[in-house]
């Protein structure tokens, strides 16, 4: 199975940031379950949130509660919509790594190709 590489696409929207092109989104909608997203930014990390309490809580959780110390600070959540993290633009392996966890431990989906529709604007 061949899986999704984050921190490609992570540095993609970073060389385009560096070229002056600092609003490109790139955006991951599940094949199966639609309403399961993800999108980056050069400097955020937009999620789907299926959850009501507080994001930093549930980090902890899940023992991903390193990186809103390091490499994540939480900007803007929904009960039940998205969180929107303000993320280290220069750390595309903690940003990588953290999408991956946050996909398993969050949603229970993998990181497979096949499961994600890619969408670049």
């Amino acid at each position: 199975m061949e899986q999704i590489n984050m921190k490609e696409y992570l540095q993609k929207v970073m060389d385009l940031a560096i070229d002056g092109n600092t609003k490109c989104i790139i955006s991951f909608e599940h094949t199966t379950t639609p309403e399961y997203w993800f999108q980056f930014t050069w400097d955020m990390l937009n999620v789907y949130y299926p959850f009501t309490n507080d994001p930093t809580i549930q980090l902890k959780q899940w023992d991903l509660d390193t990186y809103e110390k390091d490499d994540l600070s939480l900007v803007d959540w929904k009960a039940n919509e998205y969180c929107t993290w303000e993320r280290d633009p220069g750390n595309l392996d903690a940003a990588a790594d953290f999408i991956m966890q946050y996909l398993e431990k969050a949603l229970g989906k993998d990181d497979s190709v096949a499961s994600w529709k890619i969408i670049e604007s």
